[in-house]
């Protein structure tokens, strides 16, 4: 369990590709229940764009991958670096 901060970002991609390669309808709840998109639709998607470094297609799918991707990598190597010094 000690490691499994190390192993996030392969978890998060895992589960990115899964969605989005067997998920045919919409995972959006919003979207769901009110038929409408919301700020974050998309973003799966981008992720799955940004991983194959389809940088363009990523920022078509959600302008906001500009912000979310640095800040989710910024918030690992966070925890990595503070829990790594607490030991």
């Amino acid at each position: 369990m000690k490691y499994l901060k190390y192993s996030l970002p392969l978890l998060f991609i895992l589960a990115v590709e899964l969605l989005v390669r067997f998920s045919h309808n919409s995972i959006c709840l919003w979207k769901i229940f009110t038929g409408h998109e919301c700020w974050g639709c998309g973003i799966t998607r981008a992720f799955d764009a940004l991983f194959h470094l389809q940088f363009q297609k990523a920022f078509e799918l959600n302008h906001f991958i500009i912000l979310v991707a640095p800040l989710m990598l910024y918030l690992w190597f966070k925890l990595i670096l503070l829990d790594d010094t607490k030991s």
